[in-house]
């Protein structure tokens, strides 16, 4: 149950989201050592935040590398969104991310399906019949090379950042199991659940869970998140970016993105914007700023912003549900495999 107080993180509380989101599952013995805090304090101060709503640790099928399809989809409704629609879109479990923007769609979302063919169910059927929705549009991703796992805040110095860090384990690729579906579910609803915990809630033994995560995030099929409410970290504003780029420049275009400190997530999709960005501002007047900065520093990779839209109310961000405020609601992680999922 979320406490009725409002928490507002100091820098210690920072430091420890910082440090989970860079060793999200790292022990509070090895986290305290790193902070220089007792890790009872940490562990602590980590579950008053978690109740409060403002910051979670959660794990996901990475859009990039799951076996499923992953689309944007663009919902208008009439620009009047209804709430108990929102309520409906935010807890189907096919449906990954919900925006609320300005621009030419009311609703923009991030959906799983296990294939083309579901995919235009979901879209035509399933969501476009919901009291309310006028019309959806579908951007198929054909590629995800960013994500907001990657982002980070800058509270811990070098020498901290490099005692959390973990050599990145390469592993072999191979389709995802039904077992694989399952831990990326529990840990949907926390990412920091003990291993035993999470054994039972994918129905395996502790040292195949062990392994199963191990292999998982080794071949970046999952993807372990801690996040921070965004009005607490210092970039209130969410903006999209549609972008139109020559397909001989998306690489380069790629990889420049990569290094601005305000980007979220970049998707390849197949739609006339070809990519799609999510970013974090600090104030609406660095939208067109930051539009014209990446105009301008991308001008040989003949890089045009399409569109803009910013974003009005994260309704669901990654499986969670959102309040208002931008805090943890309630849990619905992804699960388009399952036909009864809703």
């Amino acid at each position: 149950m979320r406490t009725q107080q409002t928490v507002r993180p100091d820098d210690l509380d920072l430091a420890i989201v910082h440090a989970l989101q860079i060793r999200p599952r790292v022990p509070w013995t090895r986290l305290g050592e790193v902070l220089g805090v007792d890790p009872v304090t940490a562990a602590r101060r980590w579950a008053r935040l978690v109740d409060a709503g403002v910051a979670w640790v959660d794990g996901y099928l990475s859009p990039g590398h799951d076996d499923g399809v992953y689309a944007h989809l663009e919902i208008d409704m009439g620009g009047t969104p209804r709430e108990d629609t929102l309520r409906l879109l935010a807890h189907d479990r096919h449906i990954l991310s919900l925006k609320q923007t300005t621009g030419g769609r009311d609703l923009l979302a991030i959906v799983g399906a296990s294939d083309l063919h579901a995919l235009s169910q979901l879209a035509g059927e399933r969501i476009a019949r919901l009291p309310g929705i006028r019309a959806t549009r579908v951007h198929v991703i054909t590629a995800a090379p960013f994500e907001g796992a990657e982002w980070r805040l800058d509270v811990l110095d070098r020498a901290q950042r490099d005692a959390l860090a973990l050599p990145h384990e390469e592993a072999p690729d191979a389709p995802l199991g039904p077992l694989d579906r399952r831990i990326a579910l529990a840990l949907g609803t926390d990412g920091r659940m003990p291993l035993e915990a999470l054994a039972r809630a994918a129905d395996t033994s502790v040292s195949t869970a062990r392994r199963r995560l191990r292999v998982l995030t080794g071949n970046r099929r999952l993807s372990l998140r801690c996040a921070l409410a965004r009005p607490l970290t210092g970039y209130p504003v969410s903006v999209v970016f549609f972008v139109s780029v020559p397909a001989r420049h998306l690489d380069d275009t790629v990889a420049a993105l990569r290094t601005l400190p305000e980007l979220r997530m970049c998707s390849i999709t197949s739609g006339p914007a070809n990519l799609v960005l999510d970013l974090w501002v600090r104030a609406l007047s660095d939208v067109h700023m930051l539009e014209a900065h990446l105009e301008n520093r991308l001008s040989r990779q003949e890089l045009r912003v399409v569109e803009r839209a910013v974003v009005l109310r994260t309704v669901k961000h990654v499986g969670r549900v959102l309040d208002h405020q931008g805090r943890s609601a309630a849990v619905a992680p992804l699960n388009y495999w399952d036909a009864q999922a809703g």
